[in-house]
């Protein structure tokens, strides 16, 4: 299975789709850009792009590098979530509740800009295994589900 940076990994619960041969967004058609995938790369933005953190979070180490991105001070919709906050911490209820949280809060721009009319996210924990996985689900104006995937990180604690 293919992963995307930090340990994430990709996969699609129906059709265990490989997203590194989805075609990137990239392709042309007729001497122009041919965007085919454009949700998909939204999603994975807004998921896994550093946002910045608050100065009081209490996941990060150190309260000078809080990342995220310049841009995000001109544009009313920020990039990116708060998800590698929790990355160095122990996988317990809390850092779990956080991470949905969080999850939610980046995806929900999504529906803020018009690109879906709501959204729903699951995050399950598997402790044992040490393992993640994240659902964000985006839901077009008739109700339909326009976008399913599923994310899983495995929880490395040192």
């Amino acid at each position: 299975m293919p992963s995307y940076g930090d340990g994430w990994d990709f996969f699609d619960p129906i059709a265990d789709v490989d997203v590194f041969q989805v075609p990137p967004d990239w392709q042309t058609a007729d001497g122009d850009l041919a965007a085919q995938n454009q949700l998909h790369s939204a999603v994975i933005i807004q998921i896994f792009t550093e946002a910045r953190a608050p100065a009081d979070s209490p996941f990060i180490d150190n309260p000078e590098d809080r990342r995220g991105w310049w841009g995000d001070a001109y544009s009313p919709f920020p990039v990116g979530s708060l998800l590698w906050t929790l990355y160095r911490q122990p996988l317990t209820d809390s850092v779990i509740e956080h991470a949905r949280s969080y999850t939610r809060d980046a995806i929900q721009r999504l529906v803020d800009q018009g690109a879906a009319a709501r959204q729903e996210c699951a995050v399950v924990a598997d402790k044992p295994r040490a393992t993640m996985t994240i659902t964000p689900q985006l839901f077009g104006r008739d109700g339909s589900i326009i976008y399913s995937r599923q994310f899983r990180r495995y929880w490395v604690q040192t």
